[in-house]
């Protein structure tokens, strides 16, 4: 299954990337205030803004998922989602893997393009579960979870580019 998230934000590309996505303090404060999420590990973060940078981080949602899913996992779930940006392309390349099963694939690419008001970050984002008369079940489930998560940060990410300055006029009014 493939799904397509769109958001636009008040900042450029360049300060998306450098000043928000990798923020420590903004994956903190997204996963555990906005989401809700009961564990959030990074795991490691790489490169310097500008450059090509990776990430891994472990993080377990709040949410029950369906008794399937559960079934599948044995227990509670946790993602790790391992990703790299570069710079040259502007996308963001992501894979998540899970305790839920080694049959549950997920990931994507996120880009932030130039936009009328600032930027618009689209995920391309794909996940398929190879359990037999369940999986289209377990990937509704997923590509839900992940818009209704995308949604509830959108609203964090905006503010948080607001708060630290960053919103496009006032950095056009800085230069």
């Amino acid at each position: 299954m493939q799904f397509e998230i769109r958001h636009v934000f008040p900042t450029d590309p360049e300060t998306f990337w450098t000043r928000v996505f990798f923020d420590r303090e903004f994956m903190r404060r997204t996963y555990t205030e906005v989401l809700g999420f009961r564990e959030f590990e990074l795991l490691e973060l790489t490169g310097e803004p500008g450059g090509v940078r990776t990430r891994k981080m472990r993080t377990r949602p709040a949410s029950e998922p369906p008794a399937v899913v559960k079934k599948l996992a044995g227990g509670p779930i946790d993602y790790t989602e391992t990703g790299r940006f570069d710079p040259a392309t502007g996308l963001w390349t992501y894979q998540m893997t899970t305790s839920a099963s080694e049959k549950v694939q997920i990931g994507g690419v996120v880009r932030a393009v130039a936009h009328p008001d600032g930027l618009e970050r689209i995920l391309e984002g794909h996940v398929n579960v190879k359990v037999f008369g369940v999986g289209k079940a377990v990937e509704r489930f997923i590509e839900k979870t992940t818009r209704d998560g995308y949604e509830r940060s959108a609203a964090f990410t905006a503010e948080y580019i607001r708060e630290l300055g960053l919103d496009r006029g006032r950095t056009e009014e800085a230069s």
